[in-house]
Parts: C-alpha cells; sequence; structure tokens
C-alpha cells in the first residue's frame, strides 16, 4: 500500500492512501488530490504506480514538480525521495526499493541541482510585450493591470525617494500575501553601488538588513526578473551566508530600470518552504518596478530642475548681493572711522556709536550668507521629537524687547492635544522666527500678533504667524517667496521668506499667505506631526 503525507509550509496536513493505478494532484476539485495553491496548475501532476516501480509524472505544469530539489518530467521515486509541488511538500511511504537497472523514463531532470524556477527578459515585460504575445492569462493579465493602477493612483505627486520606495514596499505586501521580507536598492550616484534605501518585513525582528551580493549580480548581469524556488538547493546561492542567516527560501528580484539604463534592483523574499512564488508574481513584481522605475526617474528629474532653479537664482543672486554687500562693507567702514575717531578723543560715546555700527552690519552679512547657503543647496531634516512650546518659548524670547518697546500685544497659543512633533528644530526656528520677527517689525505701536499651532486632520500641526500690521501689497503676493522679493527695501535680503518654504517644504509641510493692505498678514505652515527619518531606518547592504 502506497500512503502519501502532505506537508504546508511545514506543517503536516493529512495522510493519504494512494489505492489506484493513476493519482492526480492539481487544483481542479476533479483531481484525487485537490490543493488550494495558485501556483499550482490545474492538472499539475500525477503519480503512476505500476509493476516497475512508483513515478512522479509532470502534467505540463507552469511551475514545475520537484523531487529532491530537482525539477523533473517523468521520474521514478526511490524510498525517501520528497516532492515539492507549489507551496505543499510531498512524502510518500511503500515506494519499493528500485532494480539495479535505469528505470528513467522521459526524464526531464535539471543536469545539475538548480531551484532557478523563472528567469524572464524584465525589458520585454516592462513594455507589455508578454501580454500582447499572449504569454499571460487572462487572469493575471487583470491583476497585473489592477495592481498597476492602484500603485499609479498611490504614487500620484510622490517624487521623495522615501516617499516612493515606502509606498512601493507597502503595495508590495498587499498584492503578495506570502512575502515575508522586500528590500529596495539604488544605485548610489557617486560610488555607483547598490545601496539599500527601504526595506519591510512583517516584524520578524531583524534589526538589521543585508542584502545577497550573489542575488544582486545574478538579476543585474542579464536584465532578467528571476525567481528562485529554494536558496538552500541553488548552487548559485551556496556560498551566500546572508541567505542562509536569514533562513531565505523563495525569492524573486526584479531590476529596476528605466529603458536600458539600471536604477536599481527590489527583492521580495519567503521564509516559507515549496514554491512560494509563481511566475505570474514575477510578471505582476516586474509591471510594479517598471512603473515605479519612472517615478523615480521622473524624482530624480525634478530634482534636477530645482537644483538647476536653486542654481540659476544665485547666479541672480550675485547682482543683488552684490548690492547689499557694498551697503554693509560702507557700513563697516562708517562704524570703524567712528570707533577710530572715538578711540583717538578718548571718547566712549563715539567708540560706543562706532561698535553699535560694526555689530549690525556684521549681524546682517551673517544672515546673508546663511540664507544664500540655506537656499542653495537641499538639506534633508535632522529630526527630533520636542513639544512645539519648546520652539515657541525660544524664538518668542527674540522679538519680546521688540514688541514691548512698540507696546504690541504677544500673544502665544498651542493645542494640548498635539504632543510632541518631529522636527528639525534649529531650521524650524529659524524659520519661523523669520516670520515672527518680520510680523512684529511691520505692526504699529498698539497692534497685536498672535503665533498659534493646533491639530488638523490627518497627522498634521497646523502653524499660524498673524498681525495687524501693513499687509503685503497685491502685486507682490505672487512673487513675494521669490529670492530678492522684499517688502523692507534696502532694509531686507530678499531672501528670508525663500528659505522659510525650502525649510518647511523640507519637512513636507505647505505654506499658504492671506494678507489685506492696512490690515494685516497671516502666515499658515503646515507640517507632519511625525514626519519620517529615512536616515535612520535605511539598511545595510552586505
Amino acid at each position: 500500500m502506497l500512503k502519501l503525507t502532505l506537508y504546508h509550509e511545514g506543517s503536516k496536513v493529512k495522510d493519504i492512501d494512494v489505492t489506484g493505478a493513476e493519482f492526480v494532484i492539481g487544483r481542479e476539485a476533479s483531481c484525487d488530490l485537490a490543493l488550494d495553491d495558485r501556483t499550482i496548475s490545474r492538472r499539475h501532476a500525477r503519480v503512476l504506480v505500476t509493476e516497475e516501480g512508483v513515478y512522479l509524472e509532470d502534467l505540463e505544469s507552469r511551475n514545475g514538480t520537484y523531487v529532491s530539489g530537482r525539477r523533473v518530467g517523468k521520474h521514478k521515486l526511490s524510498p525517501g525521495e520528497t516532492a515539492s509541488i507549489g507551496s505543499f511538500r510531498l512524502e510518500f511511504e511503500g515506494v519499493p526499493i528500485p532494480s539495479g537497472k535505469t528505470d528513467r523514463l522521459n526524464s526531464m531532470e535539471a543536469p545539475a541541482a538548480t531551484a532557478i524556477i523563472s528567469s524572464l527578459d524584465a525589458r520585454k515585460i516592462s513594455t507589455g510585450a508578454d501580454i500582447k504575445e499572449g504569454d499571460v492569462s487572462p487572469e493575471a493579465t487583470t491583476q497585473r493591470l489592477s495592481a498597476l493602477y492602484d500603485l499609479g493612483q498611490k504614487l500620484s505627486g510622490r517624487l521623495a525617494i522615501s516617499e516612493i520606495s515606502d509606498t512601493f514596499l507597502e503595495v508590495i505586501f498587499e498584492v503578495f500575501a506570502k512575502a515575508d521580507r522586500a528590500v529596495m536598492l539604488l544605485e548610489d550616484s557617486q560610488t555607483r553601488r547598490l545601496v539599500p534605501v527601504a526595506a519591510k518585513d512583517k516584524g520578524t525582528g531583524q534589526s538589521e538588513t543585508r542584502v545577497s551580493t550573489t542575488v544582486v549580480s545574478t538579476v543585474l548581469n542579464d536584465k532578467n526578473a528571476v525567481i528562485c524556488g529554494d536558496t538552500s538547493s541553488d548552487a548559485r546561492f551556496k556560498d551566500s551566508a546572508s541567505l542562509q542567516d536569514l533562513r531565505i527560501k523563495s525569492i524573486m528580484c526584479v531590476p529596476l530600470m528605466v529603458e536600458d539604463k539600471v536604477l536599481g534592483m527590489v527583492e521580495v523574499d519567503s521564509s516559507a518552504g515549496g514554491i512560494t512564488f509563481a511566475e505570474d508574481d514575477l510578471r505582476l513584481l516586474t509591471g510594479l518596478a517598471s512603473q515605479v522605475s519612472i517615478a523615480l526617474d521622473n524624482g530624480k528629474l525634478y530634482d534636477e530642475v530645482e537644483r538647476s532653479k536653486r542654481l540659476a537664482a544665485i547666479g541672480q543672486t550675485v547682482s543683488g548681493v552684490a548690492h547689499c554687500v557694498k551697503n554693509v562693507l560702507n557700513g563697516i567702514d562708517g562704524g570703524l572711522f567712528i570707533a577710530r575717531r572715538g578711540l583717538e578723543a578718548k571718547s566712549d560715546e563715539k567708540v560706543s556709536k562706532g561698535w553699535e555700527m560694526l555689530e549690525r552690519n556684521s549681524s546682517f552679512l551673517k544672515g546673508l550668507v546663511l540664507d544664500m547657503l540655506d537656499y542653495s543647496k537641499a538639506r534633508p531634516p535632522e529630526y527630533q521629537e520636542m513639544p512645539l512650546k519648546d520652539i515657541f518659548d525660544e524664538i518668542t524670547a527674540f522679538v519680546e524687547g521688540r514688541a514691548a518697546e512698540g507696546e504690541i500685544d504677544l500673544v502665544v497659543s498651542i493645542d494640548p492635544e498635539i504632543g510632541p512633533v518631529r522636527l528639525d528644530p534649529t531650521r524650524m526656528k529659524r524659520a519661523l522666527l523669520n516670520i515672527l520677527g518680520n510680523a512684529v517689525e511691520a505692526t504699529p505701536q498698539g497692534g497685536k500678533v498672535e503665533l498659534a499651532a493646533v491639530r488638523v486632520p490627518p497627522g498634521k500641526v497646523l502653524i499660524s504667524i498673524a498681525d495687524t500690521g501693513k499687509g503685503i501689497p497685491e502685486d507682490m503676493i505672487e512673487t513675494i517667496f521669490e529670492p530678492f522679493v522684499s517688502t523692507k527695501g534696502s532694509k531686507g535680503t530678499g531672501l528670508g521668506l525663500p528659505v522659510m518654504k525650502k525649510i518647511v517644504e523640507e519637512h513636507g509641510g505647505t505654506v499658504e499667505l492671506e494678507s489685506i493692505v492696512d490690515k494685516g498678514t497671516t502666515f499658515k505652515i503646515t507640517i507632519p506631526i511625525g514626519a519620517i527619518d529615512m536616515t535612520e531606518k535605511r539598511p545595510a547592504a552586505e
């Protein structure tokens, strides 16, 4: 009596007595053993019990039948051999000991042990050529189009690498239920090496993500998308320590490409036994990767345009700065002249007046240089979690004296529901102080300046700075955030508001402006309460 024991992902499912001469295994309900796994074909394989022995025959299945890690066509079983069909493992009891002669019939066993199930041309799939040529079933085509549409919607408007990669990995776990881990790698512009930029797992507790260089080179050499069914039996991966340490069994690896240019790659893996991923899964992942590659390339182009704009602004800045620096130098010369005369005449009053001129012009020049540096260079925020009250206390301390001198009512209010906010305190203080200082300067004696913060959905904080000053002329509102546009004339650098807006946007926030001449101005800054710092969660490559 031949007995078959069925296992699924390491756990025993049931024992089955094989009584007839033919025992069919597949996904169809009419099979002798029906298995619910979409990686298994409708009629996948059959067991043949003959006088010569017991055979396991693959019925031209899509993802193959494996015996002891090798793909087979028709194979005579020996005692102790196990088979894999999809994510199921089959063990046989009662298989007769074979005679000394060779009994294989129409053998399709691979010449060397390998677990590479599929290796597909990623360029062909990225253009949808496999769909046009009929290589994909209607069901798989519908699934791919649906997933592509969903990913496209979620990527809409996202240009930052961190946003694109996080969105991509979230979709991967939504689409591939059996995935345990996903890693995205991109080429470093300086070293030209692939470095991990994002990783996600199902809570396995891995504190460090290591990526096999063996897998990377295998996928990228031929720009192919690859499924590996069982890394432990694949000779290509036998020396990969990271795969063995992480107990990774099944892998899908897909290059991230725009046309023929490789941007990076994505790896999706599983620690489950058997064949976790099917060829349709590989095609789906490749299609998703192609859309992400376009988003990454668009983001890169956007960054280049923004950098060009900033460089052009710096070019324009030279003429504007020349005028500012000339005035500052004249002020410094005047201060030195007065201080020198005071020292010669031993007049403390003249020395003090000259020193005051030197301090004022030196401070102006320092602020101008800092604004230029901040505006010309992209600077990711160095996030810290802290109460907004701490920041508000520090910036109001700088303007309280001026407000008191002008009898200006300075009002501060914070919604207690906000709690700690994740931001770059140094740069955000600089941005908010710029507006608050302008508000106090623009407000006439007896006026009012209000600094407030409230929580707004979804998960954001709205900071508003309102004054009862002279307002901004209507014809300047459209250009107020451009470099060297200032309502202060020669007293301002024209870089304060552009720098403020840039800092806020680098926090993932927005700035709105409302102003009415002779009635006042309100700036509204909205930033996420919990910003994401990619530098803290970036994995390390092997």
